[in-house]
């Protein structure tokens, strides 16, 4: 049974019809953004070949990757006991996985694809975080860098091993020439607040920012397979 278990939720992620939906992005993409460019030699703008080349080196490769991140994750559920299969068979976890998969198509950097498996996997856990829409989430974090993830990550790890921070906010991080952009896009994701942002309880002073409690969601929501 627990084999059968573990083929059914890798079924789910890795299924072939999204497989031949993934590979057959690059030509179906290619050919829209230059019809001409199939088959009578006209020359694609650099822009269609950029375009091309990532999805021709990336989609399939992604996919993969994260297909096997995410099997590895929802593993480690079904051994602990708490892997949802209700859930995982829901037409809501294939729309996810879906988006998903469309969203790794686009990255270059690990760190996101895991992100996402992370998100996939937490979906189904029996322990993830009550009334969170997980779509919603997942879009979010889409538009946001590799980079941009890393540097929130560390804001919450500085955040939660400040005994003081629940009251005092933590000071403006310095994270370059682009702090003050890495913010507004982590602010826009209702991942960090300003200690002005009104209605909150807190008393922070000007210049310090603070952890969201859909940042602390998130965290709980991929923490169901990390570690």
């Amino acid at each position: 049974m627990k084999g059968g278990r573990r083929r059914l939720a890798k079924a789910y992620v890795t299924t072939p019809v999204l497989r031949g939906i993934m590979a057959g992005l690059p030509g179906v993409l290619g050919a829209t953004g230059n019809p001409l460019a199939a088959g009578v030699g006209v020359t694609m703008s650099a822009f269609d070949a950029a375009l091309v080349a990532h999805l021709s080196s990336k989609v399939e490769p992604n996919r993969i990757e994260l297909g096997d991140r995410t099997e590895s994750r929802l593993c480690q559920l079904e051994d602990s006991g708490r892997l949802d299969e209700s859930a995982l068979k829901s037409p809501e976890f294939h729309a996810l996985a879906f988006q998903a998969a469309l969203a790794a198509a686009g990255e270059t950097d690990s760190d996101k694809i895991d992100l996402y498996a992370a998100i996939l996997a937490g979906a189904v856990s029996r322990d993830r975080p009550p009334h969170l829409n997980v779509r919603a989430l997942l879009a979010t974090m889409t538009f946001l860098t590799a980079e941009e993830m890393r540097l929130a990550r560390q804001f919450y790890d500085d955040f939660n091993q400040d005994d003081h921070a629940i009251i005092d906010g933590v000071p403006t991080p310095a994270w370059g020439p682009d702090t003050g952009l890495y913010l507004k896009h982590l602010e826009s994701a209702d991942l960090l607040m300003p200690e002005w942002a009104r209605g909150r309880p807190f008393e922070g002073s000007a210049g310090t920012y603070f952890v969201t409690d859909t940042f602390h969601r998130l965290m709980k929501l991929v923490g169901q397979t990390d570690g």
